[in-house]
């Protein structure tokens, strides 16, 4: 199986977004879902892409503001995320007290676990849970391929100032999950370019 990748990133927040597809059987996951919800729906059709679900790296709003656009686009797919935050999407419940309460709310909503596959299609990616900048952040592992949300990006990490955050936790999933992973390693990260583990494990400040 060869995987393609085509990522679209919102203007006012720079919130990455992946179409994930199998180029051989066209088969494709849209990871996160960020304020310019078009973009990526533009992305699936020039690639003819079948999109079987929507996953989700966490459920902040930047990175789930464009769910109902997507559905409207793709269908009624599951949309996958970790039980940690599935209330917020299932039943509108705020993930960070900080913030005000939000309009999103969906149904069809399935769950992240760690330790077992999640299957789309003929896409099938590892789940890792590397919480810490929220409870239920995640990071999905497919042929080498890291989309790691807000825990990690090129040259920094994801922030642990809010109330649900934990910073320990951050460093911890980070450096069990993430820098265990082979050198080669692509990571795709919720903002900013795409970097690899041996790079972030030589260069990343926030890792020594």
């Amino acid at each position: 199986m060869t995987v393609r990748v085509e990522v679209t990133a919102d203007q006012r927040f720079g919130t990455n977004s992946y179409l994930v597809e199998d180029d051989e059987t066209h088969d494709a996951v849209v990871i996160d879902s960020n304020l310019e919800p078009d973009l990526m729906i533009e992305v699936a059709k020039q690639r003819g892409a079948n999109v079987k679900a929507i996953l989700l790296t966490h459920t902040d709003i930047d990175h789930i503001a464009g769910l109902h656009e997507l559905r409207g686009a793709f269908g009624p797919v599951p949309i996958a995320v970790h039980a940690a935050e599935k209330d917020v999407i299932a039943e509108g419940r705020p993930l960070r007290r900080e913030f005000g309460p939000i309009a999103t709310r969906v149904d069809n909503v399935t769950t992240l676990v760690e330790g077992e596959p999640y299957r789309a299609g003929s896409l099938e990616f590892e789940v890792l849970h590397t919480p810490g900048h929220s409870p239920g952040g995640v990071t999905l592992k497919i042929d080498g391929h890291l989309f790691t949300g807000d825990a990690l990006f090129a040259g920094s990490i994801g922030r642990s100032d809010f109330a649900n955050s934990d910073t320990a936790a951050l460093l911890e999933g980070i450096k069990s999950r993430l820098l265990s992973q082979a050198d080669d390693a692509i990571v795709y990260s919720g903002h900013g370019p795409a970097t690899t583990i041996g790079r972030e494990r030589r260069m990343n400040p926030f890792l020594t």
